[in-house]
């Protein structure tokens, strides 16, 4: 593998935004070409299949290094019980620094095989339309995030490392001509139950999925309303039957997934690179817990859902399908014990509620950052794990979507009702959801409805924050982000010992957080470009109020 040969040779290229940035070195050193070596632009055009595949896969990697922010934000929207509260936030500390460098690095080793690469096999085109592809889908966060992030849309040479904030018109064009190169370019799905065929890589519908969510973004609803519309027709993809199934092994390759990072289920794989952590990084507490149902899972500390979003869900859904397959109060957790059968580490068999209560209030006495409600989307099943892999070690054989076919028909449905046409299509999108979910169908839908929706579908998906950007929601809801924090303790006067209590009302304690700020209007609607952006380049003009 040659890999390591491009490694060497990366380390002496100048990247504006991938952390490798020498601004003080003697730039004519950087001609000097490694003895032994070769050049970036001779590798890259004399590449074979199989080197090909291995810079592409390069890629990948980098994407899936950087997925975890799916649910990162999360903790920035309405419906986590803790999250970002902004305390003494500014340039230097924003938590979403690393991605906006993350992102940059992504285009660069895009446009490294654009620009290098010849097209003179069909293993080439597809690689070169994947790079198109992501190019495409890391400057659609650029663009949500930081609004005017510099347009760089080629290797950069010396003197142009310190290029100004990009013009929003540009920015967008810069995706689409992406997209339709990698529609070009990418083979379709082969057709339903195919999606195997291909390993959950890139294809010409997940371009079009991405460029038709790229223009419900920037409001170009009708070209969404065409753009989406001609996927859901081409019949494709289809809602997984099972919303339960979602985010476990059981829909891997599912028809539902647009594409996905196929984790390697190969039991002798290298450690570092076997299977998937980024469910466990989404998680309830920051120690190893049991879970009921035979869940497992180690966390690292985050965000979960509250009261607030379990009112809107039971409001909303009542206990459905997908209700189950998103969020337990306290109630279901010992339910599901009893329904599956929870072995404790005496091999005891749960029967009883009582039984239930005590197995699952001896692994967890209290909950932190939790009101008695519990995020049951994405965490792994033991099923979905290696069973040799230790709790310290967790990793999960699940693939990870990275867009399903739900959002595609809310995208679509939302397009409809925005644009005022389509509406009774837009209608028969969204009722596929929500018959999937296990709720009655609606008889017409307004934009609310679309929010409502869409709200209950993707939760802890990471998008929910954007929509209440893009819709003007975020100041009103938003406001009292990250003010409180909460510890859940079971039912008011609970005896962990033996399950015993009187009443059936929720011990929770709320807390003040100290310097918490929420959103802030005029501010947050934008990440701020990173303090040590705007030291490098002078050209690049700072966020409002940052």
């Amino acid at each position: 593998m040659e890999i390591s040969i491009m490694k060497k040779i990366i380390l002496f290229i100048i990247v504006l935004f991938g952390g490798i940035l020498m601004n003080s070195c003697n730039q004519d050193l950087l001609d000097i070409e490694q003895h032994g070596a070769l050049s970036p632009d001779t590798y890259y055009a004399n590449a074979t299949d199989g080197q090909a595949d291995q810079l592409i896969a390069e890629v990948y990697k980098q994407i899936y290094g950087i997925a975890y922010w799916y649910g990162a934000f999360n903790g920035l929207s309405d419906d986590a019980v803790s999250g970002d509260a902004n305390i003494n936030t500014n340039s230097q500390n924003h938590p979403r620094n690393g991605l906006f460098t993350s992102l940059y690095r992504v285009n660069y080793l895009c446009n490294l095989i654009i620009e290098n690469m010849p097209d003179d096999s069909e293993v080439k085109k597809q690689v070169k339309g994947e790079a198109y592809f992501w190019r495409a889908w890391a400057f659609v966060y650029l663009i949500r995030g930081w609004g005017t992030p510099p347009l760089v849309d080629h290797v950069l040479g010396r003197d142009e490392l310190e290029p100004a904030n990009g013009v929003p018109s540009e920015l967008w064009a810069y995706v689409d001509n992406s997209l339709a190169q990698a529609v070009s370019l990418l083979p379709a799905k082969p057709g339903l139950g195919q999606q195997s065929q291909i390993g959950g890589r890139v294809t010409k519908g997940s371009a079009s999925a991405l460029l038709g969510k790229a223009q419900v973004i920037r409001g170009d609803y009708s070209g969404a309303v065409s753009t989406l519309g001609s996927l859901i027709n081409s019949g494709l993809y289809k809602l997984h039957d099972d919303f339960r199934e979602l985010y476990h092994v059981t829909a891997d390759f599912s028809d539902e997934y647009m594409w996905e990072f196929n984790a390697d289920d190969a039991d002798q794989a290298n450690f570092l690179n076997q299977g998937d952590n980024r469910p466990v990084q989404l998680t309830w507490r920051t120690e190893n817990v049991k879970v009921p149902g035979g869940l497992e899972e180690q966390g690292y500390g985050g965000a979960d859902f509250g009261k607030q979003f379990y009112d809107f869900m039971i409001d909303h859904d009542g206990k459905s399908e997908r209700y189950y397959g998103t969020i337990w109060d306290y109630e279901d957790i010992q339910d599901e014990f009893i329904a599956i059968g929870y072995v404790d580490g005496s091999n005891g068999l749960v029967e009883t509620r009582q039984q239930a209560r005590v197995a699952f209030w001896n692994s967890v006495p209290t909950m932190a950052n939790c009101q008695g409600y519990f995020r049951i989307k994405m965490t792994p099943w033991r099923s979905d794990l290696f069973e040799w892999l230790n709790l310290q070690a967790i990793r999960t054989k699940t693939n990870f979507p990275g867009m399903r076919y739900a959002e595609v028909l809310l995208l679509y449905a939302e397009a409809c009702v925005q644009s005022g046409t389509n509406t009774s299509a837009g209608l028969a999108a969204l009722n596929e959801v929500r018959e999937r979910a296990g709720i009655s169908p609606l008889a017409s839908y307004d934009l609310q409805d679309l929010k409502d929706e869409k709200r209950a579908e993707l939760a802890f998906e990471g998008e929910r924050y954007w929509d209440l950007v893009r819709w003007g929601d975020a100041a009103s809801l938003l406001g009292d982000r990250g003010y409180y924090s909460y510890t859940f303790y079971g039912y008011v006067g609970e005896d962990p010992a033996d399950g015993s209590s009187t009443t059936e009302e929720y011990n929770v304690t709320q807390n003040d957080v100290p310097g918490a700020v929420g959103f802030v209007p005029n501010r947050d609607e934008l990440f701020p470009f990173p303090y040590d952006e705007m030291l490098l380049n002078p050209n690049l003009v700072q966020n409002p109020n940052w």
